[in-house]
């Protein structure tokens, strides 16, 4: 249940680690990955997109929870 609350409070913009991060891999991707695909860029270019979406919101997961397991009261 404590996961799915951290989802839901990085999803409802409690923090801005995952817009940002969102935000940075659309740009990496416009700007790097597709020119360099060039014409693999229609096969692929979703996955990459969901790949580094995903990469960031495990992280930003990781982080929020690895926050709250330091503040815990012994």
């Amino acid at each position: 249940m404590s996961f799915l609350r951290t989802l839901r409070k990085l999803i409802l913009g409690e923090t801005w680690t995952l817009p940002l991060g969102v935000a940075a891999v659309v740009l990496v991707v416009a700007l790097v990955v597709r020119p360099a695909m060039d014409d693999a860029w229609h096969a692929a270019g979703g996955f990459v997109l969901l790949a580094g979406i995903a990469l960031v919101l495990v992280v930003s997961v990781a982080r929020s929870s690895g926050a709250r397991r330091r503040q815990a009261p012994p």
